[in-house]
């Protein structure tokens, strides 16, 4: 099944099916390869992630495709935070770095998606899941480091990542060049400075 359709879910019902799962994910993995993990001069000469790469190598990364609701009240024992309950365990269990949320539905509008990603952080930092950080992207994604729209991602989506890792991972790169063309609205979007 193609991208080049407006959505890749099954109209009934919204079902994803084993071909949509598969699509889905190939996508955003092509997408890791062929522009995040690539160096860039924005970054230093770093990639966009410089941990990216590695994630997925390692296979650190947990993918779902989920139609999920942006309208979702994320209540603690609905499906979409007993995910990421599910994925905190995991990772200090299993080792998984990245919980990779994909939306199939390419229709989905992004300033609902911030707006989501918004209370699922605001709802998880007061709870169990407080040492969790989400991230968005999104094909119209306008989130950019100079003039690279870094979370333009071919469907939209969102990460959880734990905070120690992320701060493991950006103090690493505090001696580099990395962070050098991130404006203190950038820094504070990723948990810095702290």
């Amino acid at each position: 099944m193609s991208l080049a359709s407006h959505a890749i879910v099954s109209p009934a019902a919204h079902l994803v099916t084993p071909e949509c799962r598969e699509a889905a994910i190939a996508a955003v993995v092509k997408w890791s390869e062929t522009f995040i993990e690539h160096p860039h001069e924005i970054f230093g000469g770093l990639p966009i992630c410089p941990f990216a790469r590695a994630a997925r190598l390692k296979e650190t990364i947990r993918f779902e495709v989920r139609p999920f609701a942006v309208d979702d009240p994320l209540d603690a024992g609905g499906e979409l935070l007993s995910l990421v309950t599910e994925f905190a365990g995991q990772t200090a269990r299993d080792g998984l770095e990245t919980l990779f949320v994909i939306h199939p539905d390419r229709a989905q509008p992004l300033r609902e998606l911030v707006a989501f990603v918004e209370r699922l952080n605001a709802r998880m930092v007061s709870g169990p899941l407080r040492d969790f950080q989400v991230f968005e992207a999104h094909p119209d994604s306008q989130f950019r480091v100079g003039n690279v729209y870094t979370r333009r991602s071919p469907l939209p989506s969102f990460q959880v990542l734990s905070r120690e890792l992320l701060k493991k991972g950006s103090d690493s790169l505090l001696g580099s060049q990395y962070y050098a063309r991130f404006t203190p609205e950038m820094l504070r979007a990723v948990g810095m400075p702290r």
